[in-house]
């Protein structure tokens, strides 16, 4: 069993844990990875990135370009990126971009159609990128489970938005999660955990910034008709990914958004719960004070997590990611290390 890496870099693959820097191989050259995907019902395992979306059929080894539309949306690189890959169970590709869209593939990625519903979006005027206030990003695509035709779609930032007929028709629920969404992690039909950030306070002094929230951990029982954050008193609020393993609630996050990881003027903490948040247990994991918790994964048995200073607009050369496993008596340890942030996890 392999574990994939995506990084700021490319996605590498590690064909056991622990392992030694140099038995890394890079897989994958595709700039920044934003998201690495399988799903029981669809063959290969999937990639969104900076340069597009790929698919692999052969356990990680060989990609394919899906070739999802990029075009020039003004975007700070100069070109639109792909943020977001999904599989449906019947047998439909789903893809999101930055400014945002969101495009459907019913062939394999043979061809792709915009689902320009999602263009009609009351709010979207109101949605902006920590990077360039006038673009988001579509940071999330989920389905809800049990229904192949329920999608979420997560914006940074600008709220989570639903749709019950496959992305043709979208409903504005941004007046529910206001904030930067960073994923959307569907538990049954109707509760969903989201994890959540918040522009930079100085763009909102400057005029530029208007979807300013609180971050934190939000939960929603009713299928995304409300939502209430269950780490209320949580100072380390700016959240990136959760994860639900054996009853337990795991998820990282810091006290301050990216501009602020540049200079290390934040910090950063790890919380598990196993009551649903009721109750937070902070522990310690190597990657205080600074390095943020980025993605989760379970390999051979373990939960496995990996960390860095991922999307910080200032890239630091300084800074390297790393692997950490949960041991059985509950602590973390480092069984990796790489020359890059570490972004995504996913085991083939």
């Amino acid at each position: 069993m392999s574990l994939l890496i995506g990084t700021d870099d490319g996605l590498y693959m590690a064909d056991s844990v622990p392992f030694e820097r140099d038995e890394l191989e890079q897989v994958l050259d595709c700039g920044v990875v934003t998201a690495a995907e399988s799903w029981p019902h669809t063959d290969g395992v999937f990639v969104a990135s900076s340069t597009g979306a790929y698919r692999s059929l052969d356990g990680g080894h060989s990609w394919n370009d899906l070739g999802v539309p990029l075009g020039d949306r003004f975007w700070h690189a100069g070109q639109s990126e792909v943020w977001s890959i999904l599989a449906t169970a019947d047998g439909a590709l789903y893809a999101g971009t930055n400014d945002p869209y969101i495009f459907r593939s019913v062939d394999d990625g043979e061809t792709w159609a915009e689902l320009k519903g999602f263009r009609d979006l009351p709010s979207r005027g109101h949605w902006e990128s920590p990077i360039d206030p006038h673009y988001a990003r579509l940071r999330a695509l989920e389905t809800v489970p049990g229904r192949p035709d329920h999608l979420i779609a997560g914006v940074e930032a600008g709220g989570i938005h639903l749709s019950t007929d496959g992305g043709q028709s979208w409903q504005d629920r941004r007046d529910t999660i206001v904030d930067d969404v960073h994923q959307i992690h569907p538990i049954s039909e109707d509760v969903w955990l989201a994890t959540t950030g918040y522009l930079d306070h100085d763009l909102e002094n400057l005029g530029l910034g208007h979807a300013v929230g609180e971050g934190g951990l939000w939960r929603t029982v009713d299928g995304g008709d409300s939502w209430d954050r269950i780490d209320r008193g949580n100072d380390y609020s700016y959240i990136r990914s959760v994860f639900v393993h054996d009853g337990t609630v795991l998820f990282g996050g810091g006290e301050e958004a990216p501009p602020a990881w540049v200079n290390d003027e934040h910090g950063v903490a790890l919380f598990e719960s196993t009551n649903f948040c009721r109750d937070l247990e902070r522990v310690s994991y190597p990657g205080e004070p600074h390095e943020v918790v980025e993605t989760w994964a379970v390999h051979d048995g373990d939960v496995v997590c990996g960390s860095g200073l991922f999307d910080v607009p200032d890239q630091r050369d300084d800074v390297e990611g790393r692997i950490m496993r949960r041991t059985d008596a509950g602590e973390y340890e480092t069984v990796g290390r790489l020359g890059a942030n570490v972004s995504r996890l996913e085991v083939v």
